[in-house]
């Protein structure tokens, strides 16, 4: 078996990775994503692959967006006819934003999507269970809590009594580990076991989060004291989200803030407008209603369901009733509040008790444009980046008011409108006013940066990738006060070099505190194919290779943190130690 790093190297989004076994005739891919604000977009999204995909059997996707995910209907459209392995969760959230990226990118018609060969596994348990795909060939899934139905994948192959070889995917990998979950909705990431070979993303490879920056309370801190604002001043808060998971984590926030005061925000309107994330919310909704039995320990689970949501509403998670008045909370914050009628109930804490819908769901975006600006208001709107959509349009009349805010719930790159927004909140309110910059939509509007007279904001706590320490916590397990590492050799890719190289640093520094080895590799060219299965002198030869990487890899860290003067005179002496 050997592997080749197709994407993204050194980059975030377009992941896809290439494996073949030729003597076995094994032919497949791991994910193949679309790039998405990369320069390099344009060229990588063409599909110029190296590979023929009418040969390729199968593909096996890790989770459901678009940068995972976007080129699948371009397989089937140059030849592909394979299948592509995931839970069906991912099937139905990933073809309902396949649909909405062929209007976007015009890479290929919405009915395309259609054409994709979905399938989930049924023998056996989803989640860590030994999936066949081909004759001494196996697929494993363990969840990795980073939105619904995205796990990290294991492919075994040879014969399980006779040295099967494993490798793992990460994925991307959530934040939220075991007992310690701070988002709402979704488990907790799974550890994998013992692999030879790990893949691991790095997006923030090099940060480590702040505790506040991973505390409930802090985030809907933020939250509270934009709605004091709004009501203060009857002005309207904007919050551009994305439709899958940043979305839902917002709508469940604002629930929970005016739970806990619903007198005092009485007087707010609460608008939805993201067509895509209303048209997800009824899958998310049954994905948390689904469970699986584990034969092994004889337990029944719920498969994506987080255990802190029965903490967090003083629920009992093996109570039947209380189960399905955990399900019915979550639907009370994903629906339309003219959808249906939620009689409260005494069971749970103060409040579950209290918990009620609160948002609609635009139908009228000009009407709900117009209202807005008589009362104080709410909104939520697609896309994130404030790029386009119902956000983009939002925007052009809540920037133009001093009673307006708008706040970002995630990363911007710097290009985008929310980038240069972003950038223009940290100047005050005189500067902007020289400022002869220009907003401009691509979709159609622009406003020139002196207008701008709406707060912005960064709202903190809602992302939805580890940082480098649960990173480091996927891929060493700590248990009985021992450490095991994951894998023997671990592959970086799915980030900035900057990110992976502070990542490899810090996997090296780990094994080395609990005096395990591990080698660490950043791959750096698209056309190099990995043996997995190494032997005699070229096994030596391919370990050599990989330390020297893992080696230069720490070099060019070391480098990057020298003062530009020390820089001339160091950098020989440093590479000169790796011959």
């Amino acid at each position: 078996m050997e592997i080749r790093f197709l994407g993204p190297l050194g980059k975030v989004t377009g992941s896809c990775t290439w494996m073949r076994d030729e003597a076995r005739g094994w032919n497949f891919l791991i994910d193949c994503g679309m790039q998405q604000g990369e320069m390099s977009a344009a060229q990588w999204n063409a599909c110029d692959w190296p590979f023929n995909p009418c040969e390729l059997q199968f593909v096996v996707l890790t989770h459901a967006h678009i940068d995972h995910c976007g080129l699948l209907p371009m397989l089937y459209q140059r030849g592909f006819s394979g299948t592509v392995y995931c839970p069906r969760e991912t099937r139905e959230l990933a073809t309902a934003l396949l649909k909405d990226a062929a209007r976007l990118s015009g890479l290929y018609r919405p009915q395309e999507v259609d054409r994709i060969n979905w399938h989930e596994h049924k023998a056996g348990p989803l989640l860590g269970g030994y999936h066949p795909v081909a004759r001494d060939l196996f697929l494993r899934y363990f969840r990795t809590g980073h939105v619904l139905g995205a796990v990290s994948v294991v492919v075994c192959w040879g014969d399980k009594e006779a040295g099967q070889r494993r490798i793992a995917f990460s994925g991307d990998l959530g934040p939220g580990r075991e007992d310690h979950e701070y988002l709402p909705f979704l488990r907790h990431r799974m550890w994998v076991g013992a692999c030879h070979y790990a893949v691991v993303e790095s997006t923030y490879g090099a940060t480590l989060r702040l505790p506040e920056q991973q505390c409930p309370e802090h985030r809907r801190q933020q939250l509270r004291r934009l709605l004091e604002r709004a009501l203060q001043q009857d002005g309207t808060l904007l919050i551009p989200a994305f439709a899958l998971g940043r979305t839902q984590d917002v709508l469940f926030d604002l629930h929970w803030i005016v739970a806990e005061s619903p007198e005092r925000y009485g007087a707010i309107d609460f608008y939805l407008d993201a067509p895509t994330a209303s048209r997800l919310h009824p899958m998310m909704l049954e994905a948390l209603a689904r469970t699986e039995s584990n034969g092994k320990h004889q337990k029944v689970r719920p498969l994506w369901l987080g255990k802190q949501m029965f903490r967090w509403f003083g629920l009992d998670d093996t109570d039947p009733l209380h189960i399905q008045r955990v399900l019915d909370l979550c639907a009370m914050a994903l629906t339309d509040k003219s959808q249906g009628s939620y009689s409260g109930t005494a069971t749970g804490n103060h409040l579950a008790r209290a918990w009620r819908p609160l948002f609609s769901h635009v139908s009228n975006r000009a009407l709900a444009l117009k209202t807005s600006r008589k009362r104080a208001s709410v909104v939520v709107a697609s896309a994130g980046s404030c790029e386009g959509g119902p956000a983009a349009t939002w925007a052009q009349q809540v920037l133009r008011s001093e009673r307006g805010v708008l706040a970002f719930a995630g990363y911007c790159s710097a290009d985008t409108v929310g980038g240069q927004l972003l950038e223009l909140g940290a100047l005050p309110a005189s500067e902007r006013r020289r400022h002869a910059g220009l907003l401009v939509w691509p979709q159609g509007g622009s406003l020139a940066y002196r207008e701008v007279k709406a707060g912005i904001e960064a709202l903190q706590g809602y992302s939805a990738h580890a940082d480098q320490a649960g990173l480091l916590a996927w891929l060493f397990e700590h248990r009985a006060g021992a450490v095991a590492p994951l894998a023997e050799q671990v592959f970086i890719q799915h980030g900035g070099d900057h990110q992976r190289r502070a990542l490899a640093e810090a996997i090296s520094h780990c094994a080395a505190e609990h005096q395990l080895e591990v080698g660490v590799c950043l791959p750096c060219d698209p056309q190099q194919w990995f043996d997995l299965e190494p032997s005699g002198s070229d096994a030596q030869r391919q370990q050599q290779a990989l330390e020297l990487n893992a080696q230069i890899a720490a070099l060019q860290s070391q480098l990057t943190q020298l003062g530009a003067g020390a820089q001339a005179g160091s950098a020989t002496a440093l590479l000169s130690t790796v011959g």
